[in-house]
């Protein structure tokens, strides 16, 4: 997370300096507002109340008219419906910092309706926060259609006027915005932006290698608030944030925010700042994600895409299939540490949804508390969107308040989420998976209506989730999920592409793990299989899988769960072992693996721009801050592509005064790693994928060059999981963690050749290598 505090302040005195006149209409003169220097970010307000964001003195972001909605009609300042009656200025100090705000008051009929952009002064953010605020009751709402808005502020028009050449990525769709995700210039004719329900973030960039950024998104009401692309006969017009369409009446004092986060050091910095700054605003807690088993250590899934996905072994109960599966991992030596159970086990009821989530007889005879019983091992298990029949809805004989419309119901009982979870203990549950999520707000009208029933609705669930020590998966959401989530710290990971099928191409996660990590969630890529061919499975054509080790590879890479589903007698250990130690812990890296800038670019700008033709991610480990070393993923590339540190986005990694590279396949030969000498992928297929990794050149004082490779039977050789600290003297110390008696080999390079130190970790699981040396001693 960025340290804002070391930010420049040294403007603060200025700023603070700077006193908006209380004004009544008529008398505002234009001003142009200094927000930061690095991005240089400005904020220009008119005379008739239009504002425009700044980059470097040029105008890229031009606001559109104002409005709001109000007992039936809309009121707007482009028609002279929605008179301004004040601009008066604000300030004061929250847990971010101290703030200003010029605020506009407007009258909407007989409803008051006040407007405020808000920025920071110190310390310095480069972002201007955009508050709505209701100061009346106001009934009659809604707008003609659903994925419009009822209001809009702040309101941009959809016009590139920076002769510099602008892109976009829009979020949108489920799985945390990546299954509608779109790209292009921004502001080009017939262009389509991801609006409404299935709306997320929008990004808007320049083609330059050290891309400026703006991110814009709701910051605050997130399961209510909405963009709105308000196209004129398809034609660029205007992109609105406001309530969603739907909802119908606004209580008085009802506010909410829009966020546009400026950065200057590409796409992925830009995100990350900008879901650093809202974790921090929300005080996002992440011991949950730090102590999540499920995200931390390996485990065995049965969802679709998996052989035992509504598919038992022959002749056999569910019951019997799963204690076969668990009864075989002795077998496999692969440690598994919990089972992951899908929608197969519990009661369905009309409309496929949820009539009770407890384990059917057929499924399981004995009882789900008798199989965790027998054999002690911890599940995560799925749910869907719940039935009209629920037995747990009052309506039906249960007792707990529900609210339904037709085939569909929500819960608003938080004792009812209590009792769930606390239930779910008692077999084994440590992490509940709510699926279908976007279709339990699309289908339940009340969701869409409300200001405040969906953000109750996933609040009840996250508190239950921590009061009961249960972790949350979310699955199938959209990017207002995924944002709610910062308020909800028991939410550790989320769905970030569609369903896994074996021999389709879902691990391209690049993208939607960006969004995904700038919220503090672990990105889940699904199950997978390691073994090409498994017979009997239940896919169309008995389907086989050709890319078992790059889903490996995604899996780890992702920083979220790695769950094979394969089926019994099908486990390649090889593959799997290389994602995990002898107790079955991820050895991950430091952060996900990311689309480069530069891919994204491409997506908006086209063959034209010279980025990669298909799929290149980077991420790095990071080990106390001062050595890191990268990993550079490039797959389904089309064409070769040329790579450089920058590319990668490791311009901040220490290189000592450089770093090699050497691809996962050989050490034969390793090489300067700099701007001046970038890498060539070439061949990067989906089975010929690349991997390569990073590393600083460490040269000592006797001239001896010393280059750390780490552990290269796994995916990730220096993961952090592994490596506890490394230190320089006369020698370079590695001090490595794991299993009491685990074999661990260390690859170096010592003035160009190739050598290796095998250790036994030990009884206090450590062990410490020196590289010079080749010497292990366990601990």
């Amino acid at each position: 997370m960025t340290s804002y505090a070391k930010m420049d302040v040294n403007r603060d005195v200025i700023l603070s300096t700077i006193l908006l006149i209380f004004v009544v209409v008529g008398a505002f003169a234009t001003r142009t507002i200094p927000i930061s220097k690095s991005p240089e970010l400005s904020l220009t307000i008119t005379d008739d109340h239009d504002y425009t964001l700044n980059i470097n003195g040029v105008p890229w972001l031009f606001s559109e008219s104002t409005f709001f909605r109000a007992d039936g009609q809309m009121y707007s300042v482009e028609e002279g419906t929605l008179p301004l009656v004040s601009v008066t200025n604000g300030s004061g100090v929250n847990r971010m910092g101290q703030w200003q705000s010029v605020d506009f008051l407007y009258k909407a009929g007989s409803h008051q309706m006040q407007t405020s952009l808000i920025y920071y002064v110190q310390p310095i953010y480069p972002l201007v926060l955009f508050k709505q605020k209701y100061l009346d009751d106001v009934h009659g709402t809604s707008a003609s259609l659903r994925d419009e808005t009822i209001s809009g502020f702040p309101s941009f028009q959809v016009v590139d006027k920076s002769n510099i050449g602008l892109g976009f990525l829009s979020y949108g769709g489920m799985m945390t915005g990546d299954t509608r995700r779109k790209f292009g210039p921004w502001g080009e004719v017939m262009t389509d932006y991801n609006q409404g329900i299935t709306g997320g973030p929008l990004v808007i960039f320049n083609k330059n290698q050290s891309a400026t950024a703006f991110v814009i998104s709701p910051a605050s009401k997130f399961m209510i608030s909405s963009m709105w692309h308000k196209s004129i006969l398809d034609i660029q017009g205007a992109a609105h944030w406001g309530p969603l369409g739907t909802v119908t009446d606004v209580p008085k004092d009802f506010e909410m925010m829009t966020i546009a986060y400026c950065g200057n050091q590409g796409v992925n910095k830009a995100l990350e700042d900008w879901g650093a700054f809202l974790q921090h605003y929300y005080q996002r807690d992440d011991r949950y994600v730090k102590t999540d088993l499920t995200v931390n250590y390996i485990g065995y899934w049965t969802d679709n895409g998996a052989y035992y996905y509504y598919n038992t072994v022959s002749g056999k109960t569910y019951e019997d299939t799963i204690l076969d599966v668990i009864n075989y991992f002795p077998q496999t030596g692969i440690p598994f540490k919990y089972i992951q159970y899908d929608s197969w086990w519990y009661f369905k009821g009309v409309g496929d949804g949820v009539k009770t989530w407890t384990g059917r007889p057929d499924i399981f005879p004995h009882g789900m508390q008798w199989l965790y019983n027998k054999t002690g091992l911890p599940v995560s298990a799925h749910n869907k969107f719940w039935s009209g029949d629920t037995t747990y809805a009052k309506q039906n004989g249960g007792k707990y308040k529900f609210i339904i419309e037709g085939i569909r119901a929500v819960p608003d009982d938080q004792t009812f989420w209590d009792d769930l979870l606390k239930s779910g203990r008692e077999w084994g549950l440590i992490t509940y998976e709510q699926d279908w999520l976007n279709h339990e707000f699309l289908n339940v009208k009340a969701l869409q209506t409300n200001v405040s029933l969906g953000e109750t609705w996933l609040k009840q669930m996250g508190k239950a989730g921590e009061d009961n020590n249960v972790t949350i998966q979310y699955c199938m959401s959209n990017s207002r999920h995924i944002l709610q989530a910062l308020e909800i710290p028991a939410v550790t990971q989320a769905r970030v592409s569609n369903d896994y099928h074996p021999g389709l191409e879902q691990w391209k996660i690049g993208v939607s793990s960006i969004f995904a990590h700038a919220m503090g969630i672990r990105p889940f890529k699904d199950t997978f299989w390691t073994t090409r061919y498994q017979p009997g499975n239940k896919y169309i054509g008995g389907t086989s899988e050709p890319n078992t080790e790059l889903n490996a590879l995604i899996a780890t890479l992702s920083t979220g769960p790695v769950g094979p589903g394969d089926m019994i007698g099908a486990f390649n250990e090889s593959i799997i072992m290389k994602s995990v130690n002898a107790q079955g812990k991820i050895l991950k890296p430091s952060k996900p693996a990311t689309a480069i800038d530069n891919q994204i670019r491409r997506l908006a700008f086209g063959a034209d721009f010279n980025g990669p033709s298909g799929e290149v991610y980077t991420t790095y480990c990071d080990l106390g801050g001062i050595w890191k070393f990268g990993i550079i993923l490039a797959a389904d590339l089309l064409a070769g592509y040329t790579i450089s540190p920058t590319d990668a986005g490791f311009q901040q990694l220490n290189q000592f005064p450089t770093s090699r590279v050497f691809s996962h396949k050989s050490t034969s030969s390793i090489d300067i790693f700099t701007d001046d000498s970038p890498l060539e992928l070439s061949g990067c297929s989906t089975v010929n994928y690349c991997l390569f990794y990073t590393s600083p050149t460490i040269a000592m004082g006797d001239n001896t060059v010393v280059v750390v490779l780490g552990e290269l039977d796994k995916w990730v050789p220096m993961s952090p999981q592994r490596v506890v600290d490394i230190s320089m003297d006369t020698d370079v110390t590695i001090r490595i963690t794991g299993a009491p008696g685990e074999v661990v080999t260390f690859w170096f390079s010592l003035n160009d050749q190739v050598v290796t130190v095998k250790c036994t970790i030990g009884p206090k699981g450590f062990a410490t290598i020196l590289s010079r040396a080749l010497t292990c001693t366990s601990e």
